[in-house]
């Protein structure tokens, strides 16, 4: 008998062998996909949670010399916390002339 919580007690153990493939994210190749991959804070490094609303994710394209888009772009992450406080637009300032992207004239 299976005393799992998913499952009545009078399930039996074989069934519950069958179905436990299912309780993971497969793709028809067998990989283990997930539908949510968290993502990291750029400024705090702290895990961005789910319910985590308030956060943003911003993408800023690469040009070469004449203008035009690369494909390649640089990703920033803020999570709700910072931007509470008022300080996302400054430090994303600082990760963009870390990155490069933004000089300043001191």
């Amino acid at each position: 008998e299976c005393t799992s919580q998913l499952f009545p007690p009078s399930f039996k153990l074989s069934y519950y062998n069958e179905y436990k493939s299912y309780l993971r994210m497969q793709n028809d190749k067998g990989e283990i996909v997930d539908l949510y991959i968290p993502r990291k804070c750029s400024i705090t490094n702290r895990i961005i949670a789910a319910k985590d609303h308030a956060s943003v994710q911003i993408n800023i394209g690469e040009l070469d010399d004449d203008g035009q888009l690369t494909g390649k772009n640089f990703t920033f992450a803020s999570c709700g916390f910072v931007r509470a406080m008022g300080e996302a637009d400054d430090s994303f300032n600082k990760l963009c002339s870390d990155a490069k992207i933004l000089m300043f004239n001191n």
